[in-house]
């Protein structure tokens, strides 16, 4: 085994509209899950809505976005990549800019 390296990566982004990115957030964490669920063929709706209902609980609603939850939902693939162990995430709200 090669010799273990520790690194870190630093984004700095800019959220322009956070609807957008709510609902990116949001298409992420349901096809990440969908894998693990089971469709109920009786209720077509229940799996969309279950995933809303804990994608929410994260990540607040569209209306009121968690902005900070979000990017990690966008930015943190949850699995890491071959080769690489991500041992923590986070995002820093700095407030709205003028």
């Amino acid at each position: 085994m090669a010799d273990m390296t520790s690194a870190s990566v630093t984004l700095y982004v800019e959220v322009l509209d956070a609807q957008a990115m709510w609902d990116h957030a949001h298409n992420a964490y349901a096809l990440a899950h969908l894998d693990h669920k089971i469709h109920d063929e009786a209720q077509p709706t229940r799996l969309a809505s279950e995933l809303l209902a804990e994608f929410v609980s994260l990540c607040g609603t569209r209306e009121q976005p968690d902005i900070g939850d979000c990017l990690r939902m966008i930015f943190d693939p949850g699995e890491s990549p071959p080769g690489i162990l991500i041992e923590d995430s986070s995002a820093k709200v700095e407030g709205p800019r003028s």
